[in-house]
C-alpha cells in the first residue's frame, strides 16, 4: 500500500493517517491508497525537461523559417512564444512534479527556454527590420538582442518561478483535499 498523495509506504502502520503527508487511509478501501507505487517522478521530470527542451528547438528554428512579411513584431512574438510556451509548460510540470530532481531539470530548462525566446525573438526582429525597404539607421544598432542575451535570465526566471509558485500551489492544495468520489493523484 502507497499513500494516494505522497507515494509513502503505508504497510505496517498503525496509524490510519500517512506519517510523512498526513493524508488518511483505510486499509479495507483500496481505493484510499494506491497498490502500487505511481511513475517515477524524477525520472518523467528529467524526461519531460529533455522533450520540452527540445520541442522548444524546433519550435524556434521553425519560428525562424517562415516569412513575416516584414513584420518584425510578429516575428518577436513568434519566436518569444515559442520560448514562453515552453517556459511556462517546464514551470506548470515542475509544481505538478513531486521529485526535486524532476524539479531541478525542469526549471532550468524552462527558464533557458524562456531566455532563449527573448534573445532569438529580439535577433529575429532585427533581422527582418534590416530587411524592410529602406531601413532607418536604428535598424543596424542590435543593442536590444545584446540586453536580452546579458539580461534577458532576470525576467525568465521572474516568470518561470511565479508560474512555479502558482502551480505548486494549486497542486498542493489538489492534493490535501479530498474530493468526494474522485481518487486523489
Amino acid at each position: 500500500m502507497y499513500c494516494r498523495s505522497c507515494q509513502y509506504e503505508l504497510v505496517g502502520l498503525d496509524s490510519r493517517v500517512c506519517p510523512e503527508c498526513g493524508h488518511a487511509f483505510d486499509p479495507t478501501d483500496p481505493k484510499t491508497y494506491w497498490k502500487r507505487r505511481r511513475r517515477p517522478q524524477a525520472i518523467l521530470g528529467v524526461g519531460l525537461a529533455l522533450l520540452i527542451g527540445g520541442a522548444a528547438l524546433l519550435g524556434f528554428w521553425a519560428a525562424r523559417l517562415t516569412n513575416y512579411w516584414h513584420s518584425r513584431h510578429a516575428a518577436f512574438l513568434a519566436v518569444f512564444g515559442v520560448g514562453l510556451f515552453a517556459g511556462v509548460a517546464c514551470a506548470v510540470i515542475a509544481g505538478w512534479n513531486r521529485s526535486w530532481l524532476g524539479r531541478t531539470a525542469l526549471l532550468p530548462v524552462g527558464i533557458l527556454c524562456v531566455w532563449l525566446g527573448l534573445f532569438l525573438g529580439s535577433d529575429y526582429y532585427f533581422q527582418v527590420w534590416q530587411t524592410m525597404p529602406n531601413p532607418p539607421n536604428e535598424a543596424f544598432a542590435d543593442t536590444a538582442p545584446i540586453g536580452a542575451f546579458l539580461l534577458g535570465w532576470l525576467p525568465a526566471s521572474i516568470v518561470v518561478a511565479v508560474v512555479f509558485a502558482l502551480s505548486y500551489l494549486v497542486f498542493a492544495l489538489q492534493r490535501q483535499h479530498d474530493w468526494p468520489g474522485t481518487p486523489s493523484s
